[in-house]
């Protein structure tokens, strides 16, 4: 919302193409087949997943508010960026040589809920 307290069309426009753009990129790279991620350390994917994670809400949040919602913007953009992780693992349940954990869904909702927290915090 602009000063006036009317929504900035562009403006919400251009934060929901970013953010869209954003879960395509996660779309994608949940799409690569086969990744060798045994030379990292143990568990080091939840770090990722969470590090994914925290700017999408943070990205839904900024969103939302900016094509004027108001309330429980904390608790959309935190379940929305939540239930992406959750469809996110039953996509790559359909990807050869990837899998769904229930681990990764965890990582990526805690993910969801900093970048949300974070988001809360900032001036929009």
């Amino acid at each position: 919302m602009n000063k006036t307290g009317k929504i900035d069309i562009r403006t919400a426009v251009a934060w929901w193409f970013v953010t869209i753009g954003y879960m395509g990129i996660i779309f994608y790279l949940s799409s690569l087949q086969d990744m060798d991620i045994s030379r990292f350390p143990d568990n080091f994917d939840k770090v990722v997943h969470t590090g994914i994670y925290i700017p999408l809400s943070f990205l839904l949040y900024l969103s939302f508010r900016k094509s004027g919602v108001k309330k429980y913007v904390f608790f959309m953009a935190f379940i929305f960026a939540a239930a992406y992780g959750i469809s996110d693992e039953i996509h790559q349940s359909f990807v050869p040589g990837r899998d769904a954990a229930l681990g990764d869904v965890l990582a990526d909702t805690f993910g969801a809920f900093i970048g949300s927290l974070a988001a809360n915090f900032t001036k929009t």
